[in-house]
């Protein structure tokens, strides 16, 4: 494998996106998180959570990937399979408003049931 010197590949401004021009790299992250440049499957670390968020882990989600423990906030009831009520539900509980919970459940499910269905 080669190492390229090319200042274009640590690059933190895109030239055709300006909002990258506004919104800087922080530069003290390694104090706070361990490697910041690492992707984590199994943990969202931040600035005040450098090892993720531990009260999820009491609602048995600790051995889920991030996008697992994403969907099990909609699965209500355990079961595998959300179900447009239970986004309607969720989307409830994270601050929206009753229209919009009953668009997003219904406009999410008719749009992704389909590709999500098992294949026999």
């Amino acid at each position: 494998m080669e190492i390229n010197d090319d200042p274009v590949a640590m690059a933190t401004v895109a030239p055709m996106a300006p909002v990258t021009s506004k919104r800087h790299v922080r530069t003290d992250l390694e104090s706070y998180i361990p490697k910041p440049y690492m992707a984590r499957a199994m943990v969202a670390p931040d600035m005040e959570h450098p090892n993720g968020t531990l009260d999820h882990q009491a609602h048995g989600l600790s051995v889920l990937q991030q996008l697992q423990q994403h969907v099990a906030f909609f699965d209500q009831d355990n079961d595998g399979i959300v179900y447009p009520w239970e986004t309607y539900t969720g989307l409830r509980a994270i601050g929206f408003n009753a229209p919009i919970s009953l668009f997003g459940g219904l406009f999410f499910h008719l749009l992704l049931s389909y590709v999500t269905l098992p294949v026999s």
